[in-house]
């Protein structure tokens, strides 16, 4: 007997949700045949052949066989198959011919999926972030491609990839360098896009489209703030202004436009009309064409697709990498060259954000947070005047109790010590701790009034002190103080 429920909007929902996939992949091969077919003319006439043969050198068709069987030599080239649930991308804007600094990168973002939780974490890195090039020498980040392209033509995205992974000690799986024309072009390929705009701002020395150095061309350009339409170039605008008012001026506000306009992009193109649509998935593929320089192939999209109906705004969290005296990673160090250093003497911290981009600022600040009322004392075991007040003022701040703050009676530490007085019954306080201040743990039990600790005997002054700290050197990047490597 067949029965029909015309009420079963839970099959109604799947039906939809195939729907959506077919039209999805079909659409996509539609349009990796069109990126093979605009990248083969775009290399024949920059070659000087024909189209037919270059056909045969495209890398889309040498992915075929390892598409059809997973694996290559015996080595997986599937994009999904990472060590773990994750697949790490590093997204690269520049300039692009024309433009004064052509391969500097305006934009740098690491983006990681993690198909275990469906979540998406964006870290966006300023532009002015020191790079570390050995021998206590530093270049700004944004010209790392630059060099990796002078060295390497037409491979500086992937040497790019290779050095920031090492930085920043994550794995990078696959990375995607656009230039400005094909941002552009994408956008009005898509129709444009939506976008609310969080402050109102004017900049009056934006570059004009012949940017060159020689003369360097400015123009006035403004946003008011609520939903706009943009097209292409106003797009391009929004992304790119670096001296706008109101606080969107800096780097970091230009980071947090940036990702807007990815989720814009997002939103667009996982609409089922531009899905659905052949004709603008081939103009997508063709305006990229020229303008892209990435080791994803035309089948790792195909593979991909189906995930992106978990990009949803509340999968998606977002991190800029700030200056902010409170909450940032970042100090300015010589301004002579507007450099920016990790806050802390090494990387760590911001390491740690890239291991895990997936845990919220406000999540990772509950992490600091003292889970119940611990009392503290501190003090400064540095010749830096002032440390061991500016440490209790953090650490009120992250809920501890600070019984006293004052200088240690012997000096010169480059680590913080954390003297565990509880005889380890508070581990996660201890573990919490650890991580906040940079520090080594000693578990003692004082002895009239005072602990042995590495520099000689230091008093303490309440019976209800729970954590005896000294702080070196190593916590110089939890306060507000301006330090370089």
């Amino acid at each position: 007997m067949l029965k029909i429920d015309f009420l079963d909007t839970n099959n109604e929902k799947k039906a939809r949700r195939s729907t959506i996939l077919v039209a999805l992949g079909f659409t996509l091969v539609v349009g990796a045949l069109a990126a093979v077919g605009a990248g083969a003319s775009y290399r024949a006439a920059s070659h000087g052949t024909n189209v037919l043969s270059e056909v045969g050198n495209m890398l889309a068709f040498g992915d075929i066989r390892p598409f059809a069987w997973g694996t290559e030599g015996g080595t997986t080239t599937d994009a999904l198959s990472t060590p773990d649930s994750k697949l790490n991308i590093l997204l690269l804007g520049i300039g692009g011919e024309g433009h004064a600094g052509p391969q500097l990168t305006d934009t740098i973002i690491y983006a990681s999926f993690d198909r275990s939780t469906n979540k998406l974490g964006l870290v966006s890195i300023p532009r002015d972030m020191a790079y570390p090039l050995g021998a206590g020498q530093f270049e700004k980040i944004n010209a790392v491609n630059a060099y990796n392209e002078q060295t390497h033509p037409g491979q500086g995205a992937d040497f790019t990839a290779q050095d920031f992974s090492k930085l920043f000690n994550v794995r990078i799986d696959r990375v995607v360098k656009i230039d400005f024309k094909g941002f552009a072009q994408l956008v009005d390929s898509l129709g444009g896009v939506d976008i609310s705009v969080p402050t109102s701002f004017t900049d009056y020395t934006y570059p004009t489209d012949d940017d060159g150095p020689n003369p360097y061309k400015v123009q006035t350009i403004s946003f008011t703030k609520g939903m706009q339409h943009m097209d292409g170039k106003r797009a391009l605008e929004f992304v790119r202004s670096r001296h706008g008012t109101n606080g969107e001026g800096s780097d970091f506000a230009r980071g947090r436009r940036q990702q807007l306009v990815i989720g814009a992009v997002r939103d667009k193109l996982l609409s089922l009309g531009t899905l659905s649509n052949p004709k603008t998935m081939s103009e997508i593929w063709t305006s990229l064409s020229s303008h892209i320089q990435t080791n994803l192939t035309a089948w790792d999209l195909i593979k991909l697709a189906p995930l992106a109906v978990h990009f949803s705004s509340e999968n998606i969290i977002s991190h800029v990498l700030t200056d902010d005296p409170k909450t940032g990673e970042l100090v300015m160090g010589d301004t002579s060259n507007y450099m920016m250093f990790p806050r802390n003497s090494d990387w760590t911290q911001i390491r740690d954000i890239m291991a895990d981009p997936f845990t919220s600022r406000q999540e990772l600040a509950k992490l600091d947070h003292a889970s119940s009322n611990v009392s503290v004392e501190i003090k400064n075991g540095t010749l830096r005047t002032g440390l061991a007040a500016q440490a209790a003022a953090k650490l009120q701040t992250d809920g501890y109790t600070v019984l006293s703050s004052s200088n240690a009676a012997h000096r010169g530490y480059e680590k913080t010590v954390i003297y565990d007085l509880t005889n380890g019954k508070l581990p996660e306080e201890v573990a919490r701790l650890k991580r906040v201040l940079d520090a080594n743990v000693a578990s003692v039990s004082p002895s009239n009034g005072s602990v042995r600790a590495d520099g000689g005997a230091e008093k303490i002054t309440s019976s209800s002190t729970q954590f005896l700290i000294i702080l070196g050197e190593s916590s110089l990047g939890l306060l507000n103080t301006s330090t370089t490597p």
